[in-house]
């Protein structure tokens, strides 16, 4: 079953959704029933256009429920816990980003910056004598 097979139409009837998946369109249309993630569009007929979006949810359904062998509940429950996990990522990012939009920059003084530079570079000294001594020793 290709999972990744790149989709070029905006619609899909039932019957090129199935074959995409190699499953029956009435199994389809019970995983509509089953699941409320799957909202297909539906013409004057009543025929049933899937979208991008309802095709990815129905290979989600399909690899909980035929690859990793969920039960049809147990494919509910990861649904659900996927929608609540991408909104609570949601939450956090926009948190994240009032709170970095509220952090002032500290002002930075070039003296100081100086000063540190400085040290930073009597370290790299100090470390420099410190390897060559451990070599001295350890030959």
């Amino acid at each position: 079953m290709p999972l990744n097979q790149p989709i070029q139409k905006r619609y899909h009837s039932i019957s090129e959704v199935a074959k995409m998946l190699d499953v029956n369109p009435s199994l389809l249309r019970f995983w509509e029933k089953q699941f409320k993630q799957i909202q297909p569009k539906t013409n004057a007929r009543g025929k049933r256009a899937y979208r991008q979006e309802d095709i990815d949810v129905i290979r989600r359904i399909y690899d909980l429920v035929k690859v990793q062998g969920l039960t049809l509940e147990g494919a509910r429950k990861a649904m659900s816990a996927r929608k609540g996990e991408a909104k609570e990522r949601g939450a956090q990012a926009a948190s994240a980003a009032r709170a970095a939009s509220a952090v002032a920059t500290p002002a930075v003084d070039p003296a100081e910056v100086a000063k540190r530079e400085e040290a930073v570079s009597r370290l790299k000294k100090v470390r420099q004598r410190l390897l060559e001594a451990r070599a001295v020793v350890q030959s």
